[in-house]
């Protein structure tokens, strides 16, 4: 692969957990918490990018966690994240929204999201 072409990364995270997902634009930009679902997978890690009938929230302290770990490393929080900006009124990125429902179900903890 020559150095100007990037393998396509797969959206299907962003499809099913991302309102501000639209195909085709900007999708070279990846939320941080879309870079941490692609190191867990690629880690081998088995999470399911399906979209849940209803999304599970951990409780406040795995939040705090979560936005340590995540929110504090993502590019975007300064001046693009809206959820950010908007004191948490908008609604997350998809990263952020799929990470706190593997947390609130379970199948993640705070520990699998620190880097190796």
């Amino acid at each position: 692969m020559s150095q100007g072409k990037k393998k396509k990364a797969d959206t299907t995270l962003c499809r099913n957990f991302c309102t501000y997902y639209k195909p085709g634009k900007n999708e070279d930009l990846s939320c941080q918490g879309f870079i941490v679902v692609r190191r867990l997978l690629g880690k081998g890690k088995r999470l399911s990018q399906e979209k849940p009938q209803q999304a599970l929230a951990p409780d406040a302290g795995i939040i705090d966690g979560l936005q340590g770990r995540v929110c504090a490393a993502c590019a975007f929080r300064e001046s693009d994240c809206d959820f950010v900006l908007s004191g948490g009124t908008l609604p997350p990125c998809g990263g952020y929204a799929m990470l706190c429902h593997l947390l609130g179900s379970g199948d993640l903890t705070l520990e699998d999201l620190d880097e190796p």
